[in-house]
């Protein structure tokens, strides 16, 4: 029953890239049919796995030159298939997403250095500089430089608290700047906003600042920011209606497929700075294109040319110079610093397990959970009874909640994630496990999650929510939002999630539950996101064989942004 999710999987990929091949290769000479089928199947597979191309290793035992084919040609030639010059393929429109976003960190980092002035330095020095660890002050200094920047760190290396204060300095020098702020789904959205007003609230910034910042802190979707169309797949914003913002930072931004960040990329102005802030080590997208983990490849983290050291010192001493080509040098920097997690700075274990996981080393990963480690724990058998003990301890608190207030603030104190949808390890078994443990009645709270977007009553595909009698609530900006059962769109229990849809959560404590080794759903990837989901406590069910090959396993992606920049 452990590969139900993966047949299921396989059969929806083979169905699109038989319909894809079907199509080219009926218009194909027969001579050549076969093989170009063969090729789009292995296109269309790769796009759905993070990639936006093949290269000519994967096509060479298919043919040689692919522009034998008539519905392949180069850039220009409008063809519905797209050879570059250094061999790879692409499906035209996922060529011209990756080009559209190519082109808009060209535009960028082709921009002069911008000078910081002495206020802004001094500034920088009485209120931000104690509060920020070197690689995170760099991070300052490298967003007041340049119009385009990447910022990448893992869990608990304060990326939240270093846009604070990037948007402290921004403001100071700019009263007036116009900043948006965004994430690809409105869970991580609000979870951005609320973690942005609580360093704002913990700073030591003036009054003034703190308001200015309280101000410019509210979030939004993307796809809310560029104005979706009804019925349609386009957006009011686009390279003819731009959007008025003179600053534009995406969090989570390694869940951002290549088509959005192309849209969102056509509807910037040339003067619009950039900042994308996500965490490399994440899963690609749903969608595919795995943009961010491509710019982190094209762009050296923490390596600048010589023309911005002597400005960058001056925030920072972690910085290097960089032997790349300068103009894809000095836009991305790294935080590495652990800050987060409630155990000391120097004992860190869920820290220590990420990156185990993210290194690909296995054994040190069994050897951090067998330290008996009190956030750490693994159960090797699903069947285990304290695992019904967990359940119930962990969703005490949303089932005992007397309002929706309470009930909501308890959503992100404990939930199970799987890497399955179906079977015995997937997510409908585990909610059902779990309602059938806690019991329940209309008046006791019960977890639900958005299975579709529903622009009328402005709720989408994974938002978390309560059921409370015949009415659902849900965390808004401006407090909870309360929604009737019958307006509700699709929707599932939200005791457990797969790990794919917690991206942009953050739970006290997660349930982890692991497939069998055959699973090639479970990736080192997904696990580390699995793991990093947790601030307190990790709990992993399974047996030590899944574990490792879960991390042998790497989710292969490809970006052709070097080239196309």
């Amino acid at each position: 029953m452990s590969l139900i999710g993966d047949n299921q999987k396989t059969s929806e990929l083979q169905v699109l890239g038989g319909a894809i091949a079907s199509f080219f290769s009926s218009r194909e000479h027969s001579e050549y049919a076969d093989d170009l089928a063969k090729i789009c199947e292995r296109l269309t597979v790769r796009t759905t796995e993070g990639s936006s191309h093949l290269i000519p290793e994967e096509y060479n035992d298919f043919c040689s030159d692919p522009l034998q084919f008539s519905a392949v040609g180069k850039p220009e030639d409008g063809l519905p298939l797209v050879l570059t010059e250094k061999g790879n393929l692409y499906f035209r429109k996922f060529y011209e997403y990756e080009y559209t976003v190519a082109q808009a960190v060209l535009a960028r980092v082709e921009k002069p250095l911008q000078k910081t002035n002495s206020e802004i330095l001094g500034f920088f020095d009485r209120y931000v500089r104690q509060f920020l660890d070197p690689s995170q002050a760099l991070a300052v200094g490298v967003a007041l430089q340049r119009q385009f920047c990447v910022l990448t760190g893992g869990p608990g290396t304060g990326k939240t608290h270093t846009i604070a204060y990037i948007l402290a300095c921004m403001l100071e020098k700019d009263a007036g700047l116009r900043v948006a702020l965004c994430a690809p789904t409105g869970k991580a959205a609000y979870r951005m906003h609320r973690s942005l007003v609580f360093a704002i609230e913990q700073s030591s910034l003036p009054q003034s600042t703190q308001t200015a910042l309280l101000n410019n802190s509210r979030t939004q979707t993307i796809h809310r920011m560029l104005g979706p169309i009804h019925g349609s797949v386009d957006f009011k914003h686009n390279d003819d209606n731009l959007i008025p913002y003179d600053l534009v930072l995406v969090d989570e931004a390694s869940m951002v497929d290549l088509s959005l960040m192309a849209r969102l990329c056509e509807a910037l102005s040339v003067d619009t700075k950039l900042i994308l802030v996500g965490d490399a080590n994440q899963l690609s997208p749903v969608q595919g294109g795995a943009v961010f983990s491509g710019l982190i490849n094209v762009l050296p983290p923490n390596e600048f040319s010589s023309g911005q050291l002597t400005e960058l010192r001056r925030f920072s001493d972690s910085v290097k110079i960089s032997q790349q080509p300068e103009l894809l040098t000095g836009s991305s920097v790294s935080l590495s610093k652990k800050h987060r997690r409630e155990s000391s700075a120097e004992q860190d274990p869920i820290g220590d397990l990420c990156s185990a996981i993210a290194e690909g080393r296995g054994e040190d990963a069994l050897e951090i959970l067998g330290r008996g480690e009190p956030s750490l724990q693994f159960i090797e058998s699903a069947k285990d009874g304290s695992i019904d003990t967990l359940i119930r301890s962990g969703f005490a608190g949303l089932h005992t909640s007397r309002d929706s207030v309470d009930a909501l603030a308890t959503l992100d104190v404990f939930k199970i994630l799987c890497a399955h949808n179906q079977g015995q390890h997937g997510v409908e078994y585990w909610n059902d496990r779990a309602k059938s443990l806690l019991g329940n009645s209309m008046e006791t709270p019960v977890p639900l999650v958005i299975g579709m977007n529903d622009y009328s009553v402005g709720l989408f595909n994974g938002d978390d929510g309560v059921m409370i009698n015949n009415h659902a609530y849900f965390s808004g900006l401006d407090g909870p939002r309360m929604i009737s059962r019958s307006r509700l769109p699709k929707n599932s229990l939200g005791y457990a999630c797969s790990i794919h849809r917690s991206q942009g959560s953050e739970y006290d404590q997660v349930l982890i539950i692991l497939p069998s080794k055959e699973s090639f759903l479970l990736t080192r990837e997904l696990l580390y996101v699995a793991v990093s989901r947790a601030k307190s406590k990790v709990v992993l069910v399974g047996d030590e064989e899944a574990l490792i090959a879960a991390i042998d396993q790497v989710q292969p992606t490809r970006s052709g942004l070097l080239e196309l920049i």
